[in-house]
């Protein structure tokens, strides 16, 4: 039940069709949305860095400011 519990919060609530998977399907499902999300966050901040690479210098801490707040 493990792995069906933390498939549940992984995608924020409780799916009736987690119950048909077996445990080692759940953990792979786990592992799956984690590396996404890991994915999409590193992606994005590589998009984020490429965007500000390319403004002008006096502009680039600024808008790190005004994105981020530091």
């Amino acid at each position: 039940m493990g792995y069906r519990r933390e498939l549940a919060r992984e995608v924020g609530g409780e799916v009736h069709a987690f119950e048909l998977l077996s445990e080692a399907e759940a953990k792979e499902l786990v592992t799956l949305f984690r590396t996404a999300r890991a994915d999409e966050a590193r992606a994005l901040r590589r998009a984020i860095n490429a965007s500000v690479a390319e403004m002008p210098g006096p502009l680039r801490k600024l808008t790190r400011t005004l994105l981020f707040g530091s």
